[in-house]
């Protein structure tokens, strides 16, 4: 088992710090249409994973695997795939439904939950198929 390298870390840190602030712009542009509820949990997915991010920056969390460079490869692309989808989701509940699922990898990363980091990434993916079959 392998802990990340700097530059993996720093390439997870900087792939949760955007897909935060991809949220972000998604809240802004559908301001008004989203309720109050979907604001709070929004901001609740930008925290979870600003603070995701603080944790690998920190060494607050560690995680180590087995073939790291392939493990941070993924996730990165994930949260990149999801970042970029969030720029043509006009479906609400999908476009949280991509969040809540980005905040789980990261939880399941920081834990080194290779079943829940499986699961995350195959669901993200299945959400972002749905969303290039409705466009």
């Amino acid at each position: 088992m392998e802990d990340f390298t700097p530059d993996q870390r720093t390439g997870i840190i900087r792939s949760y710090c955007n897909m935060a602030q991809a949220l972000n712009e998604y809240q802004v542009v559908h301001w008004p249409e989203l309720s109050h509820e979907q604001h709070l949990d929004l901001n609740a997915y930008q925290n979870s994973l600003l603070n995701r991010a603080q944790d690998l920056q920190t060494l607050a969390s560690r995680p180590a695997f087995v073939d790291v460079t392939e493990m941070a490869e993924r996730i990165q692309q994930a949260t990149a795939d999801a970042q970029s989808s969030l720029k043509h989701i006009h479906n609400l509940p999908l476009a949280l439904n991509v969040g809540a699922i980005t905040v789980a990898l990261a939880a399941y990363v920081a834990r080194a939950n290779l079943r829940g980091i499986q699961t995350a990434l195959r669901e993200l993916s299945e959400l972002l198929l749905l969303e290039k079959k409705a466009e």
